[in-house]
Formats: structure tokens, C-alpha cells, sequence
């Protein structure tokens, strides 16, 4: 491999080593609201200041105390469980599809046709395909019950007031400098009196 090919390997190694090095690092204020937030490089739910994991007990977590976001996660969770397994059954079957349309053996050997092995094969390979779409169809209803939960929540929360100016920090006075002498100012002498031009001078 030659150097020029190297750099974007290597490169693309060190970002993916790099990927879950990041965290945000603002913290929203403590409000009783869910907000989204990455925690190591992973979504995170964030809640108080208590950070959840962004998967289905993390949500359910989250949203306890509320029964109609309760229902929504519940919901995610289902769809995200027929998604994966779904998802594993139609690659198993897609995989066996394949293989039962090749006609060469285990040792390469090209064997005659079977008409019935292949047509079992492509049945099977497009059953698989329906079924990845289906699980696929499972993974995005699932997504909007993962919002509409957090959105239930969030709308449910009793707003809480901003605080008070006296609780926020100001800014400090400078502190005393020791030793420092002190400055007593002079006091100002009165300005001296202009005769009006209706007064005449005094004798």
C-alpha cells in the first residue's frame, strides 16, 4: 500500500477512534423538561440534570409519571423489537435464498440446475426483502413514538419560574487593597460673588 493510498485509511481509523470522544458540554437549565443531549458521543435524554440513555428503558425512564408518554415509549419499544427481529430473520432468510440459487457445491464444483431449488431460493430471498421492508416500516413508526413521547412530557410540565435577580450571581466589588493610603478629598472653596449689573459697587 502505497503512502498516498495510507493517509485516507489511517485517517478515517483515528475519526472513528475519535467518535465517541465527545460530549456536549452545556448543561440546560433544571426545568422538569426532556431535552437531547450526547453523552461520549451517544444521544442522551437529559432531565434535571440527570443524564437517561437515549434507548427504550432510558425513555421509559424518563417519562415516568406521565401515562400517555408512558404508552408512547411502550410503543417504541414494541416497534423497535419487531424491527429487530425482523431485521435478523429477513438477513437469515436472504442469506439462505442466495445460497439456495447457486449451483455449485461446497467444494465449488458446479452442479446440474434444479428448477425447484432455485425458484425456493428466490421465493425466500423476496419474502426476506418484504420482510426487511416491514421491519424497516416497524423502525420509523417506533421513531415517532419516541418523539411524541418526549413531546407529551415536555408539553405536561408545569413551567417553572426563571430565577430570581437576588439568587443570580452579579458582579463582585473589588476587594480591599492592604496598605494602600488613603485620600481625603479637599474641600471646594465657594465661588466668588459677581455683582448683578442692577447692583451698584459698595462705597
Amino acid at each position: 500500500m502505497t503512502k498516498r493510498r495510507r493517509l485516507p485509511v489511517v485517517t478515517a481509523a483515528v475519526l472513528v477512534a475519535h467518535a465517541g470522544c465527545f460530549s456536549t458540554s452545556y448543561t440546560p437549565r433544571a426545568d422538569g423538561r426532556i431535552t437531547m443531549a450526547s453523552e461520549g458521543g451517544t444521544p442522551a435524554l437529559v432531565k434535571d440534570g440527570k443524564i437517561y440513555s437515549a434507548n427504550a428503558d432510558g425513555l421509559s425512564q424518563a417519562v415516568a409519571g406521565n401515562p400517555s408518554a408512558e404508552a408512547h415509549a411502550r410503543s417504541y419499544n414494541r416497534g423497535m423489537n419487531i424491527f429487530y427481529a425482523g431485521y435478523l430473520v429477513a438477513l437469515g432468510g436472504f442469506i439462505t435464498g442466495l445460497s439456495l440459487q447457486s449451483n455449485s457445491d461446497e467444494m465449488g464444483v458446479q452442479q446440474p440446475d434444479h428448477s425447484g431449488r432455485i425458484a425456493a431460493g428466490v421465493g425466500i430471498a423476496f419474502a426476506s426483502l418484504a420482510l426487511m421492508i416491514f421491519a424497516a416500516c416497524q423502525a420509523s413508526a417506533a421513531r415517532t413514538h419516541y418523539l411524541d413521547a418526549i413531546n407529551i412530557y415536555n408539553d405536561d410540565v408545569v413551567p417553572r419560574p426563571p430565577p430570581s435577580p437576588a439568587m443570580m450571581p452579579g458582579p463582585r466589588a473589588p476587594p480591599p487593597q492592604v496598605g494602600a493610603p488613603e485620600v481625603t478629598p479637599l474641600p471646594m472653596a465657594p465661588p466668588p460673588a459677581v455683582p448683578t449689573p442692577y447692583e451698584s459697587p459698595a462705597p
